[in-house]
């Protein structure tokens, strides 16, 4: 990955890097946490790491035949289209297969996680290989396989979290921040970012805007209804109860969907980190319990920790999951598309959360069902 001594001049609508033009992509609307500047047969891409700043943590220049002359450090140039693609996230593969890159894509990290029938019919057929079935990483089987890019998942954006034989072959690698951008469209917007490394950016063009037409018009359904329930959500890990901020992606998502989030006020992006006996004495009256871990029944509930049986949430029978389909080995399809179709999580939100919508919306839940 590469370090970036400025990028301020990124921000501009126009700029010229020896000679050439760069106009920024004005389509880019929400994503906070990556540019685009188009080039006469190249795009310069810049992830950003810290959104206050935009302080550039990598610059990735992509040419379709002629390789620009242009001067950025440590810069890494790929030719597009990616036709040898890893992508280490469920997440991003499926984003590239959203917009028509199945075939690009040549590993994947593990195909439990998968519910996608075309990734898991390529790995049974041996077309997509499976390059981190444990924690550590199959290095040597990625040498082999000699990608154009990686897409891998890190928390800030130097290809130091990644693993150093692998950065040091020159395979360029690509830690992704869409998991730290702040609302739903700007996460769903991502999906720009990864087609534009396959030459698709004119199908992700269309998904998106259709996906934003959705989600604008469900958000503007929603403060319609008059009851606005309190939301709680998650199940404590070990002694540790970790609620989404009041800035996070999902206090957003329950606030399209008029909900009234218990932390909503809080400024964090990131997760609380609380004790049971605070999140009871805040939420137990709690209308509407959200995302309870693998759960599939009010059951497996309690039998975590029978205090759960205190909230009136659980008492109401009106606690839902987001793992309403899964593969075998229960891994829900909502982290696979959910990311991607936002709209499609706040439709089943806004009928969960108003009683009256399901008459009117008159469309099937997508990822949540509630628990007996």
């Amino acid at each position: 990955m590469l370090a970036l001594s400025s990028c301020n001049s990124s921000h501009s609508d126009k700029r010229t890097v020896e000679g050439a033009d760069l106009y920024k992509d004005t389509s880019i609307k929400y994503a906070r946490r990556f540019i685009i500047n188009h080039g006469n047969g190249f795009k310069v891409i810049h992830i950003l790491a810290n959104r206050e700043t935009s302080d550039t943590s990598a610059t990735f220049i992509l040419y379709d035949s002629i390789l620009p002359h242009m001067e950025f450090k440590n810069s890494h140039f790929i030719k597009t289209p990616c036709t040898r693609v890893i992508a280490l996230s469920s997440i991003y593969a499926n984003m590239i297969t959203e917009v028509g890159g199945l075939k690009n894509i040549i590993a994947i990290e593990n195909v439990d996680y998968y519910n996608n029938g075309g990734i898991t019919k390529a790995v049974e057929a041996g077309k997509i290989a499976q390059v981190q079935r444990n924690p550590e990483i199959d290095k040597e089987t990625i040498l082999k396989l000699n990608p154009d890019i990686i897409f891998a998942f890190g928390m800030g954006g130097s290809s130091g979290e990644f693993d150093a034989k692998i950065v040091e072959s020159g395979i360029p690698v690509v830690i992704s921040l869409d998991h730290l951008e702040r609302s739903p469209l700007a996460r769903a917007e991502w999906i720009k970012f990864f087609a534009a490394f396959v030459n698709r950016s004119d199908e992700a063009n269309i998904i998106f805007s259709q996906v934003e037409k959705e989600y604008n018009e469900l958000k503007a359904l929603a403060k319609n209804y008059k009851d606005k329930p309190n939301v709680l959500t998650e199940l404590k890990f070990g002694d540790t109860w970790y609620v989404p901020g009041g800035k996070s992606y999902m206090a957003q998502l329950i606030n399209d969907a008029y909900g009234n989030y218990f932390w909503n006020e809080d400024t964090a992006s990131g997760s609380l980190h609380l004790s049971f006996e605070a999140v009871f004495k805040k939420a137990q009256k709690a209308d509407i319990w959200l995302n309870v871990s693998m759960c599939t029944t009010k059951q497996q509930v309690i039998a975590q920790d029978k205090r759960y049986g205190d909230f009136e949430a659980f008492k109401n029978n009106s606690i839902y999951n987001n793992n309403l389909y899964s593969n075998k080995l229960n891994y829900t399809i909502y982290w696979e598309t959910g990311m991607i179709y936002p709209n499609r999580i706040l439709s089943d939100m806004i009928q969960m959360f108003h009683k009256q919508a399901k008459d009117s919306l008159d469309r099937p839940f997508y990822y949540y069902h509630q628990l007996n």
